[in-house]
């Protein structure tokens, strides 16, 4: 039996052996029963799907309770199914968050689930040690034993919310920040308002070019699987190392009209290739065109319209903005960004970015090559034309002097010779002029 309850989705069935002694699975079975196993797994999927559990509660009738969808939520839901027992309820409830702590997500196509140490177990470590404090220190700051501090340190003993809420309070940082870690994502952009940015190319104010990787913590209120975020660089401008969130949803639908977007064009390269080019700025929709101006109080007046009568590929609202060094993270935020063990599609994304503008650099250079070659061939064309010139002087003297030497005064068969000659002269270097001409087209 199968159900929605929010994002989750949740399965009641039931557990039986068959008489080959193999587990069947039947229908749930009605009837109070006892609540008495937990198992959990969690595991990264894919950017839609983002991070996820599955929560199996298990009771004494072989009744099966399992919970799967976002991970907070997971375990929120579990934690009130725990919190309803009659009897054991908050031994139970320690024994999921052990459970729980103790597994590791593990990625699309690994055929193992690892049961090893999971970066969550270090989070309170991790703030501890911001905050100056150890173990023992602790444990008489919270009125519980150092053994049980050392044990929800290494991961041996899990952390209610409860227990997150109380250390919370001591340690002023979000109760969330301790039982999981800092949702985080890559800045795959930067973008100047005010000036013309010159990379290998020339990127006009308020167009966005892929830039080194760096990470940034996301506001967990607008957190998401396909969140992206962009960065400008302009000193001067009002918007000078903010950061740009906006979510990679095309959302033409929506009304973005005068809203800060992200908006996304195609255009055709050198060789007709589709590109495609980013901006920063305010949509506009001026009867029925595509507009964008520049956000930048302090833009030149002429560089006020960065697009002009477009057409509309992508276009997504900015949903927040912040500026990372004026924001205090009291948990220490950066040691809580985990390691990635896998390429994300942000980071896909921003790969991509950044082969169009090599390959757009690339195409530029052969384009000044081939510029270089024509304007050098044409150099050589001229003094070809030039030497072909003076070589018809001389032979025009040769003609006259074989002229004279077999036909004297006869002046009609003179005319003919010497016509004659300039004719196959002139078919020759016509000849040799259009042979240079194609090779220089093809070159």
């Amino acid at each position: 039996m199968e159900q929605k309850y929010k994002n989750l989705n949740i399965s009641k069935y039931s557990l039986k052996k068959n008489k080959d002694g193999k587990i069947t699975q039947g229908d749930w079975q009605e009837g109070a029963s006892e609540m008495i196993e937990v198992a959990v797994a969690k595991y990264t999927g894919s950017l839609l799907v983002g991070e996820m559990a599955v929560i199996g509660l298990m009771y004494k009738n072989g009744n099966m309770y399992e919970i799967y969808g976002p991970r907070e939520e997971a375990m929120f839901h579990a934690v009130e199914k725990i919190k309803a027992k009659k009897r054991g309820a908050e031994e139970f409830h320690q024994k999921f968050m052990t459970e729980w702590n103790k597994a590791v997500p593990y990625l699309p196509g690994t055929l193992k689930r690892k049961i090893t140490e999971l970066n969550e177990n270090k989070l309170l470590g991790t703030t501890l040690k911001a905050r100056g404090y150890n173990a023992p220190k602790f444990a008489a700051e919270v009125g519980r034993t150092k053994q049980s501090i050392y044990g929800q340190i290494s991961g041996e003993k899990g952390i209610s919310k409860e227990t997150a809420i109380e250390y919370g309070k001591i340690l002023n940082v979000d109760p969330v920040d301790l039982l999981f870690e800092k949702k985080t994502t890559s800045i795959w952009g930067t973008v100047n308002t005010l000036k013309y940015t010159l990379t290998d190319e020339s990127y006009a104010p308020c167009q966005i070019f892929a830039s080194s990787e760096q990470s940034v913590v996301v506001p967990r209120d607008i957190a998401a699987p396909n969140i992206r975020a962009i960065k400008v660089d302009a000193r001067g401008s009002m918007y000078h190392n903010q950061v740009m969130f906006y979510y990679k949803d095309n959302a033409a639908d929506l009304e973005i009209n005068n809203k800060l977007c992200v908006v996304g064009i195609k255009t055709k390269g050198f060789m007709d290739e589709e590109l495609n080019h980013y901006y920063f700025g305010f949509y506009e929709n001026y009867k029925g065109q595509n507009n964008l101006l520049n956000p930048d109080p302090y833009a030149k007046p002429d560089e006020k319209i960065i697009l002009k009568n477009f057409d509309l590929d992508f276009i997504s609202p900015i949903v927040a903005t912040i500026d990372p060094k004026a924001v205090k993270d009291n948990t220490d935020a950066q040691q809580f960004v985990p390691e990635e063990v896998s390429i994300t599609q942000q980071k896909h994304d921003q790969q991509l970015q950044m082969l169009q503008q090599e390959y757009e650099r690339k195409i530029a250079k052969l384009e000044k090559e081939k510029q270089a070659d024509f304007e050098k061939g044409q150099k050589l064309l001229e003094e070809y034309n030039n030497a072909q010139k003076n070589l018809d002087k001389e032979l025009q003297k040769i003609y006259k002097a074989i002229e004279v030497k077999h036909y004297g005064n006869d002046q009609r068969r003179t005319r003919i010779f010497g016509d004659k000659l300039r004719t196959q002269a002139r078919i020759q270097r016509e000849k040799e002029i259009s042979d240079l001409e194609e090779t220089l087209k093809r070159a």
